[in-house]
């Protein structure tokens, strides 16, 4: 941590006297200064000592947080380092309100950190009224699974991003480019988008309890098909944010083969059609614990306006009414015809 208490008040590990004595504002046991070759001035706490907000920092965290207190006066601030709130027993690494005077806590992570204890701090900030802002460090800077691109998921200026912290530019960085089409990277043209996930469900399968679930739904209720003669409809053309484990298509298959279990002219509000729809993705979904509303409504959604589109449900009375059953193709050489023609 950079900052301590000493007999004259909190003191920054820079600005620290190597032969004083300091303590740790959370649990007031004694701690040491260290300066090194490594890492910047910073106090530890002494062996065996017990700290419930003490965590082991890196020397990259140890900068940043230098580095972003830095740069947010730079910006107009006044950030706090490590301001300990004892009602939440919990330590954000920067403090500060914004132009709106709302407070703002800044957790720059550069640890691994599981979906439960960052539930946990977003709530107890959000129980003081404080917002808070995730940047991530060089361990996330790498190849990031789906499951953890939910994870740090914010909204910024209404766009769906993570936050980056560079400590060799000192600046940072939004990625706001995650989005992508079921098992494609950045293809750009419908067809070959539709192509390339025909190829992909044509060959062998992910063993998954989804994947599994999936195939034995289809043939059951609609007797032995591949997975690759799903209608067009059901292919996801146009990418959108990671939300769910496994691939996007998988559900949308899903909710073709519910509907065509179901009688025409089947009738639901806007609201019970989009709980069907969340139903119907259990319990796949991702968790987005820094998101008040997580994104699925807006996968929600764009399937819908495709599935009005092609004519398979209507809007009428403001109700959303199926009006005819999405078709199969009984070989691929039919589909790949069909592939410039509305499913």
């Amino acid at each position: 941590m950079l900052i301590a208490e000493s007999a004259a008040g909190l003191v920054l590990a820079s600005n620290a006297h190597p032969h004083t004595h300091y303590w740790c504002p959370a649990c007031q046991s004694r701690v040491q200064l260290r300066r090194g070759k490594l890492k910047v001035a910073h106090f530890a706490h002494l062996p065996g000592a017990n700290c419930n907000v003490s965590e082991g920092e890196t020397a990259e965290h140890l900068t940043g947080k230098q580095q972003l207190w830095h740069w947010l006066r730079l910006c107009g601030y006044q950030p706090q380092l490590e301001v300990y709130l004892p009602a939440i027993k919990q330590r954000p690494d920067l403090l500060f309100r914004d132009q709106q005077q709302q407070l703002i806590a800044v957790e720059f992570q550069c640890s691994p950190l599981s979906i439960e204890r960052l539930q946990e701090r977003n709530r107890g900030y959000l129980q003081l009224g404080i917002n808070p802002w995730w940047l991530l460090g060089k361990p996330y800077h790498h190849h990031l699974s789906k499951k953890k691109q939910a994870q740090f998921t914010q909204r910024v200026t209404g766009q769906l991003t993570l936050l980056y912290w560079d400590t060799a530019s000192q600046g940072i960085k939004a990625v706001s480019d995650r989005t992508r089409c079921s098992f494609t990277g950045r293809i750009k043209d419908r067809v070959l988008i539709i192509q390339n996930q025909i190829y992909h469900l044509q060959r062998p399968l992910p063993v998954t309890s989804q994947v599994k679930q999936l195939v034995q739904l289809v043939g059951t209720r609609l007797g032995p098909r591949s997975l690759a003669c799903c209608p067009l409809v059901c292919h996801d053309t146009k990418p959108s944010w990671p939300v769910m484990v496994g691939e996007l298509i998988y559900w949308r298959i899903k909710v073709v083969v519910g509907l065509n279990d179901l009688p025409l002219f089947s009738a639901w509000t806007p609201d019970e059609w989009y709980r069907w729809l969340i139903q119907l993705g259990q319990p796949n979904w991702l968790a987005f614990p820094c998101l008040v509303r997580p994104p699925y409504r807006l996968v929600c959604d764009q399937y819908s306006q495709e599935l009005v589109a092609a004519g398979i449900i209507k809007l009428i009375g403001g109700r959303v009414v199926l009006f005819r059953h999405p078709r199969w193709f009984n070989n691929l050489a039919l589909k790949l015809a069909a592939l410039d023609r509305p499913c």
